[in-house]
């Protein structure tokens, strides 16, 4: 009979709330020496602050490694690059590495600046940049650092800037998309249907969307683009109901009946007495990508028009980690992923003691950031080069805040996330994230 294999996976020791970032490991290979492994730390103060964005350039010492952040300090996004900032300097204290130099850099509101921050830290000497955010300041900066073969590990979530040394690391909807179809095909459903804005956003959740299901082996019966005012958005999710032929199907039901003196036809006309419609609406799954207030807005139109929650399961992406939807009916049940809460919600209270206020969900890709370069840091490659490709693009992959991650050549930085349902007290998990990249192997 088969018989599965399970990998050996070293784990790197927990304090408190400390959560250590390490490479996973496959059948036969040893846990990381001591060096490699982060100092035990206990409660205390938050973090003195790293080296001043705009500091001097000072060539670094021959045996240390010096590592870059570039995050938006000015501008409109700010407020998240302090984030990502704060949380950063949660993970140096964490990790204490030795021989180890942060260096930080400001991305401003621009590509430009982005640019020429990058030159700075090509100057300044660092073996790795965290960051940037926005898709434009990766590009830009990616100008800059590529020739000089310096990797960058940014916090994007646009694929189309990742490949040939840029690492983008960033929350994709196209995981979180596959991941949520791929357990609903698990579930036996397999007739989609899609509800989308009408934009540029809209098209590519679709074309994301199609190609989930296709690759879980399911088919689009239904998709619809809807328009920005209520009466647009009314008539669409009124088309993708069926509801004026459902709602012709129950009143030609109700005149059969009707004709008939038979008690059990009787009995059946009474219990038509509460329906508005009589049919499926031939899909068992929504994909609807929009949340916050649009999702609240869309959500009590789809149960107006009679699609039931019982019947067609919702499906969204992590911006439906929301309380606020928890108090919607029709929102109960619905499904989406999103990467492991136990570890994140840990991360989150830690944050907002340390620092008084709850971070920005971004946050833990600048901590599990710094986690993966402090621990790389202590040990070279074959190269000599502690930042080199085949360390980065371990296909044991790393497990952080966010779950369990694997760099790849393309760019793109696999995740193993988790599918959440809505509740009436917030998201719970019931698929749980895997732990390991390594499948079972069977004979």
């Amino acid at each position: 009979m088969p018989r599965p294999v399970f990998p050996f996976a070293p784990r790197v020791m927990l304090v408190a709330t400390v959560f250590a970032l390490a490479a996973c490991a496959q059948t036969k290979v040893a846990a990381p020496p001591v060096e490699t492994q982060p100092v035990p730390v206990v409660e205390a103060p938050a973090p003195a602050p790293v080296a001043a964005p705009l500091a001097e350039s000072v060539p670094a010492e021959p045996d240390v490694v010096r590592v870059g952040l570039m995050v938006p300090l000015t501008g409109s996004a700010a407020g998240v690059g302090r984030d990502l900032l704060d949380a950063a300097q949660l993970a140096l204290f964490d990790f204490s590495p030795d021989r180890f130099e942060l260096r930080i850099y400001d991305s401003g509101s621009n590509p430009i600046i982005a640019a020429s921050a990058a030159a700075r830290a090509q100057q300044d000497g660092v073996r790795l940049l965290l960051g940037p955010l926005f898709a434009d300041a990766v590009s830009a900066t990616a100008n800059v650092m590529r020739p000089q073969g310096v990797p960058i590990y940014a916090f994007s979530s646009d694929r189309l800037v990742g490949g040939n040394g840029v690492y983008v690391a960033g929350f994709f909807p196209e995981a979180q998309i596959a991941r949520t179809v791929d357990f609903a095909a698990r579930r036996g459903m397999f007739q989609f249907a899609s509800l989308v804005p009408d934009d540029a956003f809209g098209g590519r959740m679709t074309t994301i969307f199609a190609d989930a299901v296709s690759d879980a082996g399911g088919d689009i019966i239904e998709q619809r683009f809807y328009p920005f005012d209520n009466e647009g958005m009314t008539a669409t999710v009124r088309s993708l109901a069926r509801y004026d032929e459902r709602a012709e199907e129950l009143e030609t039901e109700r005149a059969r009946l009707a004709e008939n003196d038979d008690p059990i036809s009787k009995r059946a006309l009474e219990r038509l007495e509460t329906l508005d419609t009589l049919g499926e609406v031939g899909f068992e799954a929504l994909m609807l990508p929009e949340g916050g207030a649009q999702i609240l807005q869309l959500a009590p139109l789809l149960a107006f028009f009679d699609i039931d929650p019982v019947q067609v399961k919702l499906l969204g992406t992590w911006i439906w980690d929301d309380p606020a939807l928890g108090k919607e009916p029709s929102m109960l049940g619905a499904w989406f992923a999103a990467p492991p809460r136990e570890a994140r919600l840990l991360f989150v209270d830690r944050f907002r003691k340390t620092y008084g206020r709850a971070p920005d969900r971004l946050a833990t890709l600048a901590y599990d950031g710094i986690a993966l370069a402090a621990v790389l840091a202590q040990s070279t490659g074959p190269d000599g080069n502690p930042y080199g490709a085949a360390k980065l693009e371990n296909p044991d992959g790393f497990a952080g805040v966010d779950g369990i991650l694997r760099l790849h050549a393309t760019g793109e930085v696999e995740r193993g996330l988790s599918v959440l349902e809505i509740g009436r007290d917030g998201p719970y998990e019931i698929d749980p994230a895997p732990t390991s990249f390594e499948k079972p192997v069977t004979n």
